[in-house]
């Protein structure tokens, strides 16, 4: 998701420079009135929006959703909870990932392992229906 994301950053930069460098009006050489206004998501090859990452992370849980989150991530392994505003991070960050495409299970044992312990598949799966049923619902 990363290339695509600076991929389409790189095409906005690109096309945001092209209209600065075009003047209106012909031939009076007068400038432009100023570039256009950036746009809220690039536009990929396909033509279909980049969403922002900000837009598909849910809110930061709090209370009841944020025991019922660290609850469900202690089942699958109480490592995976140790930290707590870690693994709330991470989960937010999951979201994004379950939300916007992308391979979840490989995200998942990313986020989630470290050096000392690794994640399974099984608990990678795990994990992601635990934040569909948690934290990614909407």
């Amino acid at each position: 998701m990363r290339t695509h994301l600076t991929a389409a950053v790189l095409t906005g930069a690109a096309l945001l420079l092209a209209l600065t460098a075009c003047t209106s009006g012909g031939d009076s050489g007068t400038p432009a009135a100023g570039p256009a206004p950036a746009p809220t998501s690039s536009p990929t090859a396909a033509g279909s929006p980049v969403p922002d990452i900000a837009d598909l992370m849910p809110d930061e849980p709090t209370g009841t959703e944020r025991t019922a989150l660290l609850a469900a991530l202690k089942a699958i392994d109480p490592a995976f909870a140790k930290d707590a505003d870690q693994a709330v991070a991470n989960a937010r960050d999951q979201c994004a990932t379950l939300s916007g495409g992308g391979n979840a299970v490989d995200s998942a044992r990313s986020r989630f392992g470290s050096g000392g312990h690794q994640v399974t598949e099984a608990q990678a799966e795990a994990i992601n229906e635990a934040l569909r049923k948690t934290l990614c619902t909407s």
